[in-house]
């Protein structure tokens, strides 16, 4: 089955036989996703993945990046690059347990939305091609249909700044051209970019979403295209099939024996079986419920690396905006599970004192204290006149309580 996650629901390919896994197109805003050019021979995903690491909303949660062949180089090939974070799923993943399908890949709906326009690009030119949907305008820029530059642009984007930045990024992927035609497709306003090259709008006739449904479809059956699925849906994937299979198993196997044993042995000897069979039943119960809170676990972890407040830019941020004048700092040890250690030498014991202070009013955006306890070692004098201390903040309380 094929289907698209637009406008925060899922349509489905019409006239397809139903399925309960789906192969699913996402708009390019639900994507983290770029051009690279890797050398011939090089890990392409290992490459590409601190590429996108670095644009994801979400740093600290690790990406299951797939890449797909573009143009073959001499020494280099591109590629287009994309994953799609688990922390931006929360709706997909809601939208598919409703319709009780299993994701078996993740494409870009855009990707499905060009192979349908072909016909309308010009042969051996760059064209600019804006396409507008419910969630954002994707923005792409193509080199005799080859893309050498992608983003997603938002309501709030600046069209023209956007499109002179995919420009220059094009010159990098595909060299210096001149810009011959902007497609457009939907409701955008082309006022500020008409000087850059002529425009020319494509009729929309209703149909658009399907027909790039049915060319995402063709590019499934092709191999070797984009699978952004995240790491732990594809183990979920492989998890759900196996349990179907061994549930049709055991069904089968089950069925046969209880008659076997009910010719063979009566009612008695068939009732056991069946209490046996509720035991089976009881173990797989409390081995799913062994994953269940497994994941969980993992979830309560990615949230809490997501944490920005105790991440070590913005604890960085937090102490030297609450640096007092007359104190320097000499040393510096960030542990993300423990806290902060901070020394340094200041021209008073005040100084220090109200850096204390102000370490321990450290807040949240939630309003709760950072660092529920802050220990100060000092001050001492030194022979220069000034005063040594070691200041330590902690996420925990003395107690050991959060």
């Amino acid at each position: 089955m094929t289907a698209a996650f637009e406008g925060g629901k899922l349509v489905k390919l019409e006239g397809e036989e139903s399925s309960r896994e789906a192969v699913i197109a996402l708009p390019l805003s639900r994507l983290v996703l770029k051009l690279v050019r890797i050398e011939a021979g090089r890990d392409v995903e290992a490459e590409a993945l601190p590429v996108l690491q670095a644009m994801s909303p979400y740093p600290d949660e690790p990406l299951t990046v797939s890449c797909e062949q573009v143009h073959a180089g001499a020494n280099a090939n591109i590629y287009v690059a994309a994953a799609m974070p688990e922390s931006s799923a929360d709706e997909l993943a809601a939208a598919l347990d409703e319709a009780k399908l299993n994701v078996t890949r993740i494409d870009a709906l855009c990707f499905g939305e060009i192979r349908t326009l072909w016909s309308e690009l010009k042969s051996g030119v760059r064209t600019l091609v804006l396409l507008r949907s419910v969630d954002c305008i994707s923005l792409l820029v193509l080199d005799d249909g080859v893309p050498v530059a992608i983003r997603a642009l938002d309501g709030e984007s600046d069209l023209k700044r956007e499109v002179i930045l995919s420009l220059i990024e094009a010159e990098d992927f595909g060299g210096v051209k001149p810009l011959a035609e902007i497609l457009v497709r939907g409701e955008v306003d082309t006022a500020a970019i008409e000087r850059l090259a002529p425009v020319r709008r494509l009729a929309a006739n209703g149909d658009e979403l399907q027909d790039a449904l049915k060319a995402i479809r063709d590019r499934t059956s092709e191999g070797d295209t984009l699978n952004a699925l995240p790491e732990s849906w594809r183990q979920m994937l492989e998890e759900t099939r196996f349990k179907r299979k061994l549930n049709r198993f055991l069904a089968v196997a089950g069925g046969i024996w209880v008659l076997a044993m009910a010719v063979l042995f009566g009612v008695p000897l068939g009732y056991d079986f069946l209490t046996d069979y509720q035991k089976g039943l009881s173990k797989e119960h409390a081995r799913e419920y062994r994953a269940v809170r497994e994941m969980r676990d993992k979830v309560k972890l990615v949230r809490k690396y997501s944490d920005h407040d105790r991440g070590a830019l913005e604890i960085m941020k937090a102490v030297s905006d609450r640096l007092p004048e007359g104190i320097e700092l000499s040393s510096w040890n960030f542990k993300r599970e423990d806290g902060v250690r901070v020394s340094g030498e200041g021209t008073s014991g005040d100084a220090i004192y109200l850096f204390k202070d102000q370490m321990a009013e450290i807040e949240s955006e939630d309003g709760e204290k950072i660092f529920p306890t802050v220990n100060l070692k000092g001050p001492s004098s030194s022979k220069a006149g000034k005063y040594k201390f070691d200041l330590d903040c902690t996420y925990e309380t003395e107690e050991g309580g959060e």
